[in-house]
């Protein structure tokens, strides 16, 4: 595994999956900042100014995230701060899951791409975090990255983000119920 985190090309497709992720995320967030205030609020997990304040300062904070995954001597500890902030977002809807609150959004998305939570979507966020380790880890020892290493990375993470963000609007899809018509001609 220490091999793996160490090639440069997997370093810079965790790095700029996880950028778009969180850039993605924040942008969505800034632009329904009320909508969202409402979502942090409906997780019952912070008093209302809490709330509010976090609504504020979270997609801020993403945004952060996903400039320092993108500038080197930054990515490590932006990383690290992305596979938090991940846990902690796992954390809350796994609590919400245990108080059986699974009609709420998730919030991770706005404009349209609402989800709700699930066991699931703890198991991704787990997975997500740990991809954000492993970007964190790969920094100390990995040999240089070149341009094509970089270059490939940073393609093969916009293809990751492309599939997550198709995957995740598939899944918020409502099943697809056969139509009265259908069921009447059998």
């Amino acid at each position: 595994m220490q091999q793996l985190v160490q090639e440069p090309l997997l370093h810079w497709a965790l790095r700029s999956f996880l950028a778009v992720l969180f850039a993605t995320a924040a942008l969505s967030k800034l632009t329904g900042m009320e909508e969202f205030y409402g979502v942090v609020r409906n997780f019952r997990l912070l008093p209302d100014a809490l709330a509010r304040a976090v609504a504020m300062v979270l997609p801020v904070a993403e945004l952060a995230v996903a400039a320092g995954l993108l500038i080197t001597p930054l990515a490590g500890p932006a990383a690290l701060a992305a596979a938090l902030l991940l846990a902690g977002f796992g954390l809350a809807i796994a609590i919400n899951v245990l108080r059986g609150r699974t009609q709420i959004d998730c919030g991770c998305f706005r404009n349209g791409m609402k989800q709700r939570i699930s066991w699931a979507m703890v198991g991704r966020n787990a997975v997500l975090s740990a991809m954000a380790l492993a970007a964190a880890l790969a920094l100390p020892g990995a040999r240089a990255a070149g341009v094509v290493d970089a270059a490939t990375g940073i393609i093969a993470g916009l293809v990751l983000i492309l599939l997550y963000l198709s995957a995740s609007m598939l899944g918020g899809l409502p099943a697809r119920r056969p139509s009265t018509a259908a069921v009447k001609g059998r």
